[in-house]
């Protein structure tokens, strides 16, 4: 694997062959995949294997990569997976998730996911006003602090504090100028969401129909950090939906949405 793509498990070594189905996650914006390192043990027992990713390679004056370029240099790597994988993608990390599909399909499809499963999401077809319209820090403060995910001492510190902010700010300056195509995924699409999250609540994920062909949506008991808050309920989420079944009680409530 190139270097977009990495292992999470500190056990294991760069070059050996997946021990499971590759389960490859997008972290969100301001965050990195090691956010996901609590994925790596019950992933592992659940016969996958969780791969960071590396969209952004830091450039002391360069404009920040957009969501499509940031979308094409992951679908590039995952074109030369050359096994089939599962991709997660949690709030930004869903958008840019769906736009490598996209990508995948049209110029790869040899290569596209057995499932894409975007978190915390709001469909790509939404118009997507920017979280922090002006870029100061006190409005990246309040949008950290009302998203939740991020510990009130790493707000409190001021070096802490500055970090968190200027990754914030990194990440969201992608999303400048992003508009959809218009196309709809033909990838099977599993669209999870917190049942308390703010930023994307459940009614609005059901208009993922807009934008892929098969789509199914599940809630969770947590906000809009749940990929990490409910963690193996996801995860069984997953496999559940790789194998086209309903979840039992307990595991993400499952709606079966169509098309209106």
């Amino acid at each position: 694997m190139n270097s977009v793509l990495f292992p999470l498990d500190p056990g294991r070594r760069q070059q050996e062959p997946p021990s499971g189905l590759p389960l490859v996650v997008v972290p969100h914006a301001g965050g990195t995949a090691h956010a996901f390192r609590g994925w790596t043990t019950p992933a592992r027992t659940r016969g996958l294997e969780v791969f960071g990713t590396r969209t952004v390679t830091p450039a002391a004056g360069s404009p920040a990569p957009s969501v499509r370029d940031r979308a094409h240099r992951l679908a590039q790597s995952l074109a030369e997976l050359g096994e089939p994988f599962v991709l997660v993608g949690h709030s930004l990390g869903g958008l840019i998730a769906a736009e490598a599909v996209l990508h995948l399909e049209r110029h790869h499809p040899h290569a596209v996911p057995a499932l894409l499963v975007v978190c915390a999401t709001n469909p790509p077809q939404l118009h997507r006003p920017m979280p922090v319209p002006n870029g100061t820090e006190a409005e990246a403060v309040d949008f950290l602090r009302g998203a939740g995910g991020t510990p009130a001492a790493v707000l409190e510190d001021r070096g802490m504090r500055e970090l968190a902010v200027a990754m914030l700010l990194g990440d969201l300056a992608s999303l400048r100028g992003f508009a959809w195509d218009g196309r709809r995924l033909t990838t099977p699409t599993a669209v999870y969401a917190g049942r308390t999250d703010p930023l994307a609540p459940p009614e609005s994920l059901a208009r993922w129909t807009g934008a892929a062909e098969s789509v199914t949506t599940r809630d969770f008991d947590s906000g809009h950090f749940f990929p990490h808050d409910r963690t193996a309920e996801v995860l069984d989420a997953i496999r559940l939906d790789l194998a086209g079944r309903d979840a039992p009680p307990g595991i993400g409530r499952p709606h079966h949405a169509h098309r209106p």
